[in-house]
């Protein structure tokens, strides 16, 4: 088969062979680098040997003369010789071409091609992967579930949230209610001691205009002569007699009891409102220390 020569130039690595810098290197299948000319002679159609491993088991002595092209430089290449990487230093954990490969700098060391070298940082790649994707898919199932719960606690809070609103909302209609029903007694004893008044007034004023016209009648009678004044003494006497008035009251003891009674309740109920509302922040006070 035809060799590839390499478009480098003289490096200062030493052939395996010849012991000298490399000239013209090319790669064997086995790994060895050698110069051009070091390589063995072969009849035409047979296979060439690496000079180092004639000596070898009838496997390794079969072993193929590959001539391989040290690689364009487009590829992944040695940085300090510009030859595309075959082999893995797994001592120093190193990329090498077959140059450093043949370096002093490696030769005590466990040197393997790269193919069979990344094979077990794959196989421990993929298991790592495989566990990670195995984490993620925990993480992902709890976060579901975990999101679940809190959708559920945040419907709770939503329907506690709609379940105060309705409660106050009740007891503002009740309170307003009863305010209601306070001011409507409150009016009905207003009406009734306007109308107790009115009708006290009316007594009063009818009794004092009585009166008063009989004060008018009796001043001008004692302005008359002697005599029409005794002619009609005898006539008029029982007309002139004080009659009892019993004055009335201006408002019934029905109607107090009933204004003392309301103004009774009415008193209470700054001291119920405040007690109700000291009783309702105790309670949710109450509540919220037990929860945490």
């Amino acid at each position: 088969m035809p060799l590839t020569r390499s478009l480098r130039g003289p490096h200062q690595v030493a052939c395996t062979v010849c012991t000298r810098p490399l000239q013209d290197a090319v790669t064997i299948a086995c790994g060895h680098a050698v110069c051009l000319l070091c390589l063995p002679r072969a009849p035409m159609g047979a296979q060439l040997l690496c000079p180092l491993c004639q000596g070898a088991e009838e496997e390794k002595i079969q072993t193929a003369v590959t001539p391989v092209s040290l690689g364009p430089l487009s590829e992944t290449c040695c940085e300090e010789h510009g030859e595309k990487i075959y082999f893995f230093c797994k001592t120093d954990a190193e990329l090498l071409c077959v140059f450093c490969r043949e370096g002093p700098a490696h030769q005590a060391h466990t040197v393997g091609f790269l193919d069979e070298a990344i094979q077990p940082y794959r196989d421990r790649l993929r298991s790592r992967l495989e566990a990670l994707r195995m984490e993620r898919d925990k993480i992902e199932d709890r976060k579901c579930q975990e999101d679940q719960k809190l959708q559920e606690v945040l419907m709770q809070v939503e329907s506690k949230k709609q379940q105060v609103e309705a409660a106050f909302e009740r007891l503002k209609r009740e309170l307003v209610d009863q305010r209601c029903l306070l001011l409507t007694r409150l009016e009905e004893l207003e009406q009734q001691i306007w109308k107790e008044r009115e009708e006290y007034i009316t007594t009063v004023s009818q009794e004092v205009d009585r009166l008063g016209a009989q004060v008018e009648e009796l001043e001008e009678k004692c302005q008359q002569p002697a005599s029409e004044l005794l002619q009609d003494a005898r006539l008029n006497q029982s007309r002139y007699e004080m009659k009892t008035f019993v004055c009335p009251e201006a408002i019934s003891s029905d109607l107090i009891k009933k204004i003392r009674n309301l103004h009774r309740k009415i008193l209470c109920l700054p001291k119920m409102m405040r007690t109700f509302s000291e009783n309702l922040m105790h309670h949710l006070e109450t509540d919220s220390e037990t929860e945490a």
